[in-house]
């Protein structure tokens, strides 16, 4: 991902006006002026090298909530904001824009296109990030046809427990609809007998356009105890994913 993001650099570089100017000595490269509303290639390229103003700037005119863009463009978050193209059944293309864990929140927000090169936000999901930043990745179920894959986004947490969840979305008429969801990750310990703590984390491969296959391993005290699998078929009458009980793997 951060080669990409290097190579995506390069290329903004190359064809797009910069601006340099020193700074004790050495040279700092940017860019004049806002991040025009583009294509999203070139507003993701753009991201790399636009100060913290800027990116706000284009989060708020692409839509944003204002308290979400500011927490996300803080300059005490360094991770990345990333846009990406993404292709829909219907063959029309949407954006995703993925912005860093702001106020114990990340999120991503569906771009849909309002003319020629033109975006604008149409939905959003928030990510809660108690237990460490959720990430994503888009997977494809047909050709032209993306679905967004999230894990380990904080579904709850409590006295002796914490547990994060997977979900996959897909686009339907602007929206983002959620297709499958699952508990990902769980640890509960002994806060009062002391018991060490017992995890349960899966992962996911997708071994076919629309079959995933999920493998969750038990462990006690950093000692796996047993794996499990089971898989998840696309279910054409729910428009969902369904899955089928865990079996245990043999060792």
């Amino acid at each position: 991902m951060k080669f990409l993001r290097f190579l995506q650099l390069a290329l903004f570089l190359a064809f797009f006006p910069v601006l340099a100017f020193p700074v004790f000595g050495q040279y700092r490269v940017g860019i004049s002026g806002s991040i025009p509303i583009d294509k999203l290639e070139s507003m993701d390229s753009a991201l790399v090298v636009a100060d913290p103003a800027q990116r706000l700037d284009l989060l708020k005119r692409l839509g944003i909530d204002t308290d979400v863009a500011e927490a996300a463009t803080s300059p005490s978050f360094s991770h990345d904001i990333e846009i990406q193209p993404l292709h829909t059944q219907s063959g029309k293309l949407y954006g995703i824009v993925s912005l860093p864990c702001g106020t114990n929140w990340a999120s991503l927000y569906l771009l849909e296109e309002a003319g020629t090169n033109a975006w604008h936000t149409v939905d959003h999901v928030a990510l809660d990030c108690f237990h460490g930043t959720p990430t994503y990745r888009l997977i494809s179920f047909a050709p032209g046809e993306n679905a967004i894959f999230v894990e380990h986004a904080n579904s709850g947490h409590g006295s002796g427990e914490v547990e994060d969840k997977a979900t996959i979305y897909t686009i339907v008429n602007g929206r983002m609809h959620e297709v499958l969801s699952t508990i990902d990750y769980r640890c509960t310990w002994g806060l009062t007998d002391g018991s060490p703590a017992v995890e349960e984390s899966s992962s996911f491969l997708q071994i076919s356009s629309r079959v995933i296959e999920e493998t969750r391993i038990t462990s006690q005290d950093g000692v796996p105890l047993r794996a499990e699998r089971r898989i998840w078929r696309w279910q054409a009458t729910q428009a969902a994913f369904k899955a089928t009980p865990f079996s245990t793997v043999p060792k």
